[in-house]
């Protein structure tokens, strides 16, 4: 047999010590983690949202005590009277018209979808024929579906919104409860490690409304100056949709196409450029500015982050995505690369010559004979 000797971090593991005993038991606890997320996956999501929101009461918080100088818990509930008096001052101005404009958006989607596909050959134009086969008893389980999804969405709403108060009036006694939940030697590391995500989904709150706002201005300018029909509802969906990273803006555009399908093609044209043109402004203007603190997400992770977590949560799960992997990101940053590998160095490239072996051959050195 020949002397196989490993290089680079395959021979700092071997040398490192680490018992199998240890291994399985960082295994074992790893399972435990993975199967507790698995089970109350639905729960954690509802955390997670409230976490989101407590950040950014918490960052709103924190601003007015630095100018006001006033106690936390004054400012936490100055912040909430101000936001319950902007959603009612909103609502009050804006709700009846949105109402209206959605009702009249809903009629026109379903009379343009039907005339779409019936053009493009991918259905009839006529819907009653589904109607008709429609039975009695597929009726009300659909009624009755649609309403346990109306009390779960509203449940789940009423308790992210309970618990983000909580987690703001005492965010470090919380964020202390779980600190103690590592060995002492870990708990100050721990601690600034959570720390450093509280501030990055700070930031990263903070950015996103600041984005939905200027896509929002942006679209029902440009959609009101094109005389677009219902350019309110379609300005307040788009600034929605920009929650949730690149596959956001596509479906915000779909309404506005077909609404725009009703005046003429060039309309559409047009429609098609002022998105673009918002979402330009937003993702190199606005967006690198309001996130420059927060953790740099590349594209692929965060493709790949919404399209696992919608596969296996749904629709939460494409909206958390973001957030939720820049927190990994934080996590793996500061408590893997710098903490256990000592840091992100890389180190010059090494010169290799013409002749130079394989990767493989670099990795492993074999020496000796059979």
């Amino acid at each position: 047999m020949p002397n196989v000797t490993f290089a680079g971090p395959a021979r700092r593991f071997a040398e490192s010590g680490w018992p199998v005993a240890r291994i399985l038991r960082v295994m074992l606890v790893m399972g435990g983690v993975i199967l507790v997320v698995w089970v109350l996956s639905d729960v954690l999501l509802l955390v997670f949202m409230a976490v989101l929101l407590a950040a950014m009461l918490s960052g709103l918080t924190n601003t007015l005590r630095h100018w006001t100088r006033l106690p936390h818990g004054i400012a936490l509930t100055m912040v909430c009277i101000i936001i319950l008096a902007i959603c009612a001052g909103v609502s009050w101005w804006a709700g009846p018209r949105l109402a209206d404009e959605v009702k009249q958006l809903w009629s026109q989607l379903s009379g343009q979808i039907p005339a779409l596909m019936q053009h493009f050959g991918l259905g009839q134009a006529d819907g009653t024929k589904v109607l008709t086969g429609a039975t009695g008893g597929n009726v009300v389980r659909s009624v009755t579906g649609v309403a346990n999804s109306t009390l779960s969405v509203v449940g789940g709403a009423f308790v992210v919104l309970v618990a983000s108060v909580y987690f703001a009036i005492a965010p470090g006694w919380y964020r202390d409860g779980i600190v103690l939940l590592f060995p002492k030697p870990y708990r100050l590391r721990a601690r600034a490690v959570m720390d450093d995500i509280g501030q990055s989904l700070k930031w990263w709150m903070l950015g996103q409304w600041v984005d939905m706002v200027v896509v929002g201005i942006l679209a029902g300018v440009g959609l009101w100056l094109l005389g677009i029909p219902l350019a309110f509802v379609l300005a307040v969906i788009a600034a929605l949709l920009t929650f949730v990273p690149y596959f956001g803006p596509i479906v915000s555009a779909i309404p506005a196409i077909i609404v725009a399908l009703t005046v003429s093609l060039q309309t559409v044209l047009w429609v098609v450029v002022i998105y673009l043109i918002c979402h330009t402004v937003e993702g190199y203007l606005v967006a690198p500015f309001v996130q420059r603190r927060t953790v740099e997400l590349p594209p692929a992770l965060t493709v790949l982050s919404m399209a696992i977590l919608g596969a296996i949560f749904g629709v939460f799960g494409i909206i958390v995505a973001t957030p939720l992997m820049a927190s990994l990101l934080v996590i793996i940053r500061e408590a893997y690369i710098n903490d256990v590998l000592g840091g992100a160095e890389i180190g010059p490239e090494p010169e290799r010559s013409a002749d130079s072996g394989s990767d493989s051959e670099a990795a492993i050195e074999v020496s000796g004979g059979l």
